[in-house]
């Protein structure tokens, strides 16, 4: 690793410890997740069961895709959203890296907005342009829509791999696709196509669930329920098999870090291998969900909590992949706690509102004009 190839540090300082701004990195990352994983794992699912159901919104699955392209209606502005505030935080701690990052591959990273653009219309044609609306096709925006989302998740792995190894800028003489021969590169965006996909769909088959139990077209809630309980089990299995493989292709020094790391690195990883299982058992015994709703809550909750441990792990990796580079400077702490403290109200605010929002969306939908 070349030491002049990095950026010299913020001489502004750090307005805070280190600490917090690593916690509060995990927790609006994990926040950031939720909402990613239904934009991109429910429309890739929304593809398959449109394309299953024949294009037709009388049929479960495309009854399916509808639901979630109506969740990812507000799901996209949110995962938008809520992305600001990690982005922030790596600003915080590892400007140096990111945004260098970013800067080497300043073309795809910026061509990442008019991929957001074209993925975001397309959902909403194929809302008001495809089955949703009219009872049969829009496939095509549906196509398009996932195609997109799936490349902005690709744009965010080169970027992820590239500012956590700044040994490997000089590589980029030779081209930005070095990134993807990454040997992690396959395995990390798997890890976020598989998760969404599961979470998605627990998502739906939880609603499905509530709406048959409620007496609510029960026939056709029971059928909806069951494929997104098929597609959650073997997307777990999927993810949990990624996850084993993208561990055993980390570089040795960060694996052995990362082992070595005692209770702080072991007991995350630990508990998310435990969690992962304990899904795997949960989704594989069960055959129809309506009729073991308690599981289908605890499923779903088992897989937040997955979804936040492995918020910690992930960022461990990155501590861990950069410690060589990271070692070399030292941020002086210049502390902002007012600036903090209103950044706190802010976020209370916020999520004060998102979650009134989501609890009007799901006690009093709007219907017609207003669906929009």
């Amino acid at each position: 690793m070349n030491p002049d190839l990095i950026p010299a540090l913020d001489a502004a300082g750090m307005p805070g410890p280190g600490w917090l701004f690593h916690v509060l990195l995990v927790f609006t990352f994990f926040l950031h997740m939720l909402f990613m994983n239904l934009t991109l794992g429910g429309t890739l699912l929304a593809v398959f069961a449109h394309v299953g159901g024949g294009g037709r919104r009388d049929d479960p699955r495309g009854a399916l895709a509808a639901r979630l392209m109506a969740v990812n209606n507000y799901g996209i502005s949110l995962t938008i959203t809520t992305g600001v505030a990690p982005l922030l935080f790596i600003q915080v701690l590892y400007q140096q890296y990111f945004y260098s990052a970013t800067i080497l591959i300043g073309g795809i990273w910026l061509g990442f907005l008019l991929l957001l653009f074209l993925g975001y219309y397309s959902a909403y044609l194929y809302k008001f342009r495809g089955a949703p609306a009219r009872g049969a096709g829009g496939g095509l925006w549906l196509v398009v829509s996932a195609a997109m989302f799936l490349m902005i998740a690709m744009v965010h792995v080169s970027v992820s791999l590239l500012h956590a190894q700044p040994g490997r800028w000089a590589d980029f003489a030779t081209g930005a696709a070095c990134v993807l021969a990454d040997p992690t590169f396959v395995p990390r965006l798997l890890h976020f196509v598989f998760a969404g996909i599961a979470f998605s769909a627990l998502v739906a088959c939880w609603w499905a669930v509530r709406q048959a139990g409620a007496g609510t077209d029960a026939q056709l809630n029971t059928a909806v329920a069951k494929y997104a309980w098929k597609w959650a089990l073997w997307a777990t299995v999927l993810q949990v098999v990624d996850g084993f493989v993208l561990l055993l292709l980390l570089p040795r020094p960060v694996l052995i870090g990362f082992m070595q790391g005692g209770a702080a690195t072991m007991v995350p990883l630990t508990l998310a291998i435990l969690v992962g299982i304990g899904l795997l058992v949960m989704l594989a015994k069960v055959s129809n969900p309506v009729e073991s709703a308690g599981t289908v809550t605890g499923t779903l909750g088992a897989m937040v909590l997955a979804i936040a441990v492995m918020s910690i792990t992930r960022h461990q990796v990155r501590v861990l992949y950069l410690e060589p580079a990271t070692s070399l400077f030292k941020a002086q702490v210049v502390p902002q706690w007012t600036n903090f403290l209103l950044w706190v109200v802010l976020l209370v605010i916020g999520l004060t509102t998102v979650a009134y929002m989501v609890k009007r969306v799901l006690s009093e939908p709007a219907t017609g004009d207003d669906a929009a």
